[in-house]
């Protein structure tokens, strides 16, 4: 598990040789959001696991995912959403700042429903 991990990240970085066009800084912008939307996203999915015993409504994890999964889950989303906008330039703003959108709504919701 651990060289199948290494060598998707040794491959990601060489990727960076191959785009189709630089990055905007619009669209580092973007990126930058989704990135930050993510990772909170993701530490109030750990952080819900971890303090609620309530059942979580979740349909891609299970209702009370380890921090292993939720770990796992959100690098290969976050991983395979910026590999997509590296390989699609049109895509690049509009998903970005979309699926940054959802995380940031689920992350705020998250918040506010499980104090």
């Amino acid at each position: 598990m651990k060289s199948t991990i290494l060598f998707l990240f040794i491959a990601l970085l060489f990727t960076s040789c191959a785009s189709p066009r630089p990055w905007t800084k619009q669209e580092k912008i973007a990126a930058g959001f989704f990135l930050l939307a993510h990772s909170a996203n993701a530490f109030t999915t750990s952080r819900i696991n971890n303090n609620n015993s309530r059942e979580r409504f979740d349909f891609i994890l299970d209702e009370h995912p380890s921090d292993k999964e939720v770990i796992i889950y959100f690098s290969v989303t976050g991983g395979l959403a910026l590999g997509l906008a590296h390989y699609f330039p049109k895509l690049r703003t509009p998903l970005l700042y979309g699926y940054g959108s959802v995380n940031a709504f689920f992350a705020l919701h998250d918040h506010i429903t499980y104090k």
